[in-house]
Order: structure tokens, then sequence, then C-alpha cells
């Protein structure tokens, strides 16, 4: 049947959508940007409370696991601005739980190539001069790599950063010297040394009329295209006073010139003067002087006729030798002023080139200046540190050891992390505080053993109060290195430090040796796992309905101001009862113990009932199978409340120990929704 367009309108929204609304997607895209589809951020808010809370122990490395394609780098996402928000609002309101500085440093695992410990070092060495939320932590990053580095090796290397930049400053400035003279030799380069340019391919190209014109003015000696050249340059330096005074001369200051411009005075002389002597008072003049001037005088009286075609013939000749004389001083200036004005277009094009590469070495050689006083002024603190004759300056070195790992090996970067998390965690002066909620519950648990953080030291330089560091695109690596990544990560955490490592803990199994040893290494590696899989899943029709536009995602609730938080809870006795009572089910070694109640404290911040919560978490870590199973087939019944179970005898005093928890019966529905929550902080639901 044939479904015409106006009555499909999930299938052609943009066809059915008014003018103005938001437009559907034709395509989804799979990427960690986008709305949340699958409510991620209500699962994740618990972790990033952990992230950002006070009375959070580090160093901390929290998994997120699932399959290729579960959300785990969506999950990472969120996470992260899960904890900006509670931050930037909530962490600098008064009495809040949550810290007021943290600093996130992304780490993309597909862009390592190398050492592990030295890619980590450099992305939080440039995560902490990033701007954070207007504040820079650059002197601390400097005031850490000064401190992880051996004095005389640190010296050394500022050494030969200083001497490496002043050489790259002498070269720039040669360079700049070589375009400045370059700039004050333009007409000559340009005339001289520039093969095919406007004015030599016209020199070329009417050669002989400008040796023929050059020759009528005695200029032809030696090479005439020299020589035109030469007239070039000259004109094209002049004002237009000097021009005027350059066609002028053409006219009278050359010899051939001269002799022409001589012989059109002395014939037009010689017109007037035989006009003027036919005239009667010439004659009665000439008559006076004698015999032989009164012959003269009557010849001219009797051939007047022809001595007045002699005057016309003198005039003609004289306004002959006139015009030849302008003619050629014409072509001449011409030829020069084309000349000249070719070498203006080539001067010009050739201008515009240079002095755009005048200004950029100017700004080079500027941006070199300061680079080489940066790179003095370290040389000088390096020199002193190294011979314990003064203090390191604020002055921020180029680059710190660890950022040429081929050099030094991951020694540096190692060093440079230890002390980093040691700066921050004496950044503020404080006396041993009383014990926290959490320290009091781990306490009724694993026994006195748990102390008290110590006291810290003031640090003169800014620092935040966290790293968060979030790892990504694991799967890209081969199951070897992401897990070898996961470990160095592991071993560099320090003080004030957590980890969010997104991965899929299958594809890792060969690295380990197998899926049951590679759960013992990530107990140790991750002290809590998030499973985005179990997180993130969601009925198929009802993401069909969300990615189509017909069930939007609910809108998130900005942060505002500081409010309690669930982690900072103490536990009340009947849940401390409880715990201690399932912790032989959920572990058996004091590692496992700790990361059953991390991971109930976190938990519990989920709508469910708390009991079976408990109970829940005890089995998913549990290695008794017989216990999983028990409870598996308790939870197949539809409805009604939980029964007791047949055996183990572990899983009957755990359900009997939940009853006495809850003061009541537990429904299956209840076990049910604990068991989903529960299922989300398990390395394999």
């Amino acid at each position: 049947m044939t479904v015409p367009i106006a009555d499909a309108p999930g299938l052609f929204p943009s066809l059915n959508q008014p003018a103005g609304e938001k437009r559907e997607p034709v395509f989804v895209a799979d990427g960690r940007e986008g709305p949340d589809l699958l409510d991620m951020r209500d699962a994740i808010q618990p972790i990033a409370q952990l992230c950002a809370h006070r009375d959070t122990q580090t160093p901390l490395m929290i998994g997120i696991v699932g399959s290729s394609g579960s959300g785990k780098s969506f999950a990472l996402e969120r996470l992260r601005i899960a904890v900006a928000g509670l931050v930037g609002v909530e962490g600098n309101a008064a009495g809040s739980p949550f810290v007021a500085r943290i600093v996130t440093v992304p780490i993309d695992a597909a862009a390592i190539s190398g050492d592990p410990a030295s890619a980590i070092a450099a992305a939080t060495f440039a995560a902490l001069g990033r701007d954070n939320s207007g504040v820079n932590y650059a002197a601390l990053a400097d005031e850490a790599a000064h401190a992880g580095a051996d004095p005389y090796q640190a010296a050394n290397k500022a050494l030969e950063r200083h001497d490496e930049a002043r050489r790259r400053l002498d070269a720039e400035r040669q360079s700049r010297d070589g375009v400045e003279a370059r700039r004050a030799r333009l007409v000559e380069n340009v005339l001289f040394e520039t093969a095919g340019s406007r004015v030599d391919a016209y020199a070329r190209t009417a050669r002989g009329q400008i040796e023929a014109r050059l020759r009528r003015f005695d200029l032809a000696a030696g090479d005439s295209t020299a020589n035109f050249k030469n007239l070039v340059r000259d004109l094209a330096g002049a004002g237009w006073g000097s021009r005027l005074g350059v066609v002028l001369g053409s006219i009278w200051a050359y010899r051939s010139q001269r002799r022409l411009l001589l012989a059109a005075i002395l014939f037009l002389a010689l017109a007037f003067g035989a006009t003027e002597l036919r005239t009667p008072p010439v004659m009665d003049w000439l008559r006076g002087l004698g015999s032989p001037f009164t012959l003269a005088a009557d010849w001219v009286a009797v051939h007047a006729d022809l001595v007045g075609d002699v005057v016309a013939g003198l005039v003609v000749i004289g306004v002959i030798a006139l015009f030849v004389n302008l003619w050629r001083a014409l072509f001449f200036s011409a030829t020069l002023f084309r000349g000249a004005r070719l070498l203006n277009y080539d001067v010009r094009e050739r201008q515009r080139d240079l002095d755009a590469a005048s200004a950029r070495l100017n700004r080079r050689v500027a941006a070199l200046t300061a680079e080489t006083e940066t790179a003095a002024r370290h040389a000088e603190a390096a020199e002193k540190r190294a011979n314990a004759r003064g203090e390191a300056t604020p002055t921020r070195a180029p680059t710190p050891p660890f950022m040429e790992p081929t050099l030094v090996g991951a020694s540096a970067a190692r060093a440079f992390l230890a002390a980093l998390g040691k700066l921050i965690g004496a950044q503020t002066e404080r006396a041993p505080a009383a014990a926290s909620p959490a320290m009091l519950s781990a306490r009724a648990i694993l026994g006195p053993q748990v102390s008290s953080p110590p006291s810290t030291q003031t640090l003169a330089v800014a620092a935040p109060d966290r790293l968060l560091l979030t790892f990504d695109n694991l799967d890209a690596l081969a199951p070897t290195q992401a897990f070898n990544l996961i470990e160095t990560a592991h071993s560099l955490l320090g003080a004030s430090f957590v980890a969010a490592v997104a991965c899929d803990p299958a594809a890792l199994a060969p690295a380990a040796g197998g899926l049951d040893l590679l759960r013992g290494r990530l107990d140790k590696l991750f002290q809590l796992t998030f499973n985005a899989q179990v997180a993130g899943a969601a009925n198929g029709a009802r993401l069909i309905a969300r990615l189509i536009g017909g069930g939007a995602p609910r809108p998130s609730e900005p942060a505002t101001g500081a409010r309690p938080s669930l982690l900072s809870e103490p536990l009340s006795a009947s849940e401390s009862t409880l715990l201690a009572a399932l912790a032989p089910l959920a572990a058996s070694t004091p590692r496992s113990v700790k990361r059953y109640l991390n991971a109930y404290r976190v938990a519990r911040l989920a709508p469910a009932s708390r009991p079976a919560l408990a109970l829940m978490l005890a089995l998913g870590q549990s290695r008794d199978s017989e216990a999983v199973a028990g409870m598996d087939l308790l939870l197949t019944a539809q409805d009604g409340t939980l029964a007791d179970p047949p055996g183990p005898p572990a899983l009957v005093a755990a359900v009997r120990s939940m009853r006495a928890a809850s003061g009541d019966a537990v429904t299956i529905a209840e076990a049910l929704a604990a068991r989903e929550v529960a299922r989300r902080y398990q390395l394999f639901a």
C-alpha cells in the first residue's frame, strides 16, 4: 500500500515541519556530542559527584566499561560535563561538598605513540597551561617540572635551548637584513639583475630602435642596452621638475642636438639678414659705403626676386633643422619615459613582495627576540637552581624534559607527575581534620587501620584542587598496548588525581591471559567500575522514538548553588550492620571489601531499595556462582515478595540480613530494580 507523504510525518520530517521549528536530522552521526537519548546524565551523576567530592580519597581510577558502541565515550563526555557543572557552580558556593577547582586532562589513546608516561605527562602539562575558567596553572606545571628534573641536566638543556634560540634569531636577522638590502637597491636589481622584467623585455625587444636613437645622441658607445637602462634609472628616480629638465636637455644638451639647433639658428639668421638687405634704408646705407657696395646694392635691387627665393630657402632649411631637433628629442624622451613607466610597474610589484617579507621577518625577529630573552632568563634560573644560589623565576620554560621522551625516557615524566601531586596536595595549610563520614564507615568495616589525611603545607603558586584525567579510544589500540596504558596511568596517579578510563574489558582479556585473570588485575587498577552498557541500555522502540523526534529526552537541570550530596550522608547503623554481614559474600580480600563499600556508597544515590541494593552489589562482586544462580532463580517469579532461597547457606544468610535491615519484605520488583542499578557497577554485567 502506498503511504501519502502527508500521512507519514515520521518518515519525512523535514517536509512536514513548519517553518521556524528545529529541523530533524536525516542521518544520525555516531559521536560523543549530541542529546542524551539514553538518560546517561542521571546514571553518571553519582560518579561525577564522587570525582568532585571533597572527601573522596585519591588517587582514584574509575573504569567506564562496555562493549564497542555501548556509549563509553558518550558516558565519559557526560562525566566531564557533570563534573564541570558541579565544580563551576556548586563548588564555588558556600558550604558546598564539592571542590572549587578541577582541571580536566583529556587523553586520546589513539594519538599516543611511544612512551605512555611521557604522553600522559605532556597532556597534563598542556592542560595546566591552558585557561581553566579564567585561571592559568602554568606556574604550577613549571614548578613541578623543575622539581622532578635533575637540576644540572635542566641547566644544560636550558643553555642548549638558549643557544638554539640565539642561532635562529641571528639567522632571521640576516634574512631580514638581506630583504632590506634588496629593498634599498630594488631599482638596480630590477634593471640589471632580474631577467624577464618588463623593462628588460622592452629593452631587448626594441634593441635596434633604441640603439639607433642612442646613436643619434652619441650614446651608442659600449652596450646600448646598459646605456638605456642607466638613463631609465636616472629618469625613474627623478621628480617631475627633473623630468621636465630631461626633456629640455634632450633638445640642446647633446652634441648632435646642439649642431641641429645651431644650424637652425644660423639659417634663420641668414634669412633674416637677406630680408633686411632688400629694405630701402639698408640699400641707402650700402650705397653710402662706396662704389663696390653701390654695385652690390644695385644687383640686389635688380635681382629682388632671386633674393626672395634665397630667403625662403634659408627659412625652410632652418625650420627643418629645428624640426629634426625637436622630433629626435621627442622620441628619445618618449623611449626613456616608457622604460621608466615599465620600471615602475616592476618595482611596485616587487616592492609589495619585499614589504610583506620584511613585515613577516620583523614579526619573526620580534617573536624570536622575546623567546631568546625568555630562554636566557630560564637558563639563568636553571643555573642558579643547579648551583643552589637562587630561586627559580616565574618565567615559563619552553618545554619540560618529558616533552622529549627519546632523550630522557619516562623517568622525567614520572618525576613530574609525582612532584605535581605533592604540590597540589600542599596548596593549603590546614590542621588534621576530624574523620569524615566516609572514613568512619570504612573504619567500621575495615578496622582502625584507616587513618586521617596528613596535614599539608602552603603552596606559593596557584594550584587546582584536583586533576581529572580522562582516557578514551583505547579500543583503537592493540590489547597489550591498551592494557599497558591503563597500568602505566595507574602507576602515575598521585594525590589529588582522579582518572576515568573508557575501555572494553572483553577486548583486554587476551593481554591479561583470560577473563578470570583480567578480573583480578582490573580489580587492582579500577577502584570503581561503571558499566556504560548497562547504564545506557534502553528499549529499542523508545530509542527510535527519540531519534526521530517522537520522544525527547528530559532536559538537563542547571546547577543552582550548594546542595547536599548523598555521598556525604553517613551510613546508618542498619546499613553498617548489613554491609558487615554481606562483606564475606562480596569479597575475600581487603581490596575487594573496599571496592564493595565504595560501590555501595555511590550506588545508593540511585532510587532503589538500599538493603536490596547492598545484596545485589555483593552478589555482583561475588565469586560464588551458586549464590548468584540461586538469586537468579528467586527473581524468575513475576511478582510477590522475595522468598527464602533454597541455598547455598551464604545466600540464605545474606537474604535474611537484608530482610532484617529493611524491616519489611522486599518485593521482586524492588529486587529487580536494585539488581539493574547494581549491574552499572559490575565489570561484566
